[in-house]
């Protein structure tokens, strides 16, 4: 084989490459735009939650000790319908929010009626995850994260 027909493949190979390097750069360009778009949108997603707020004011516990507070009306509304506090204990939680993990017993019709009335009375408060299961005596035990936000 002569060099000539290699030669030739080369130099119409070099002439395309030329013809189609304004389209290749429209694309790269493009594609650069679309790299440096998505990764603004993952840095920004990436970023802390600015400092506006989770919920209304009225709708949020004072800054100063929510798990208190919390604990203070569980503890009240469990007294009213006569269920028994277990375990009340704050959960680690990111910046604007409380946790509290719970866990009460009593008889079904009063743990239930405990658990509309915590997540009805203001400031907000609500159950995260929950699991109400049959207890010792004919009772049912009512355990889960309380979740509220803090002001």
């Amino acid at each position: 084989m002569s060099r000539r027909p290699i030669l030739r493949g080369v130099l119409i190979g070099l002439l395309l490459a030329a013809l189609l390097a304004p389209w290749t750069r429209t694309a790269l360009g493009r594609l650069a735009k679309a790299r440096a778009a998505r990764a603004a949108a993952a840095a920004a997603m990436a970023a802390p939650p600015s400092g506006a707020p989770v919920l209304k004011s009225d709708l949020a516990f004072a800054g100063t000790d929510a798990p208190a507070a919390i604990r203070a009306r569980v503890e009240r509304l469990a007294h009213g319908g006569g269920v028994l506090v277990e375990a009340l204990a704050p959960v680690a939680a990111p910046a604007p929010l409380v946790m509290v993990q719970l866990r009460v017993s009593g008889p079904e019709k009063a743990v239930l009626a405990l658990a509309d009335a915590i997540e009805r009375e203001r400031p907000l408060l609500r159950f995260r995850s929950w699991r109400v299961e049959p207890a010792e005596g004919g009772g049912v035990r009512l355990s889960g994260v309380l979740v509220g936000a803090v002001r």
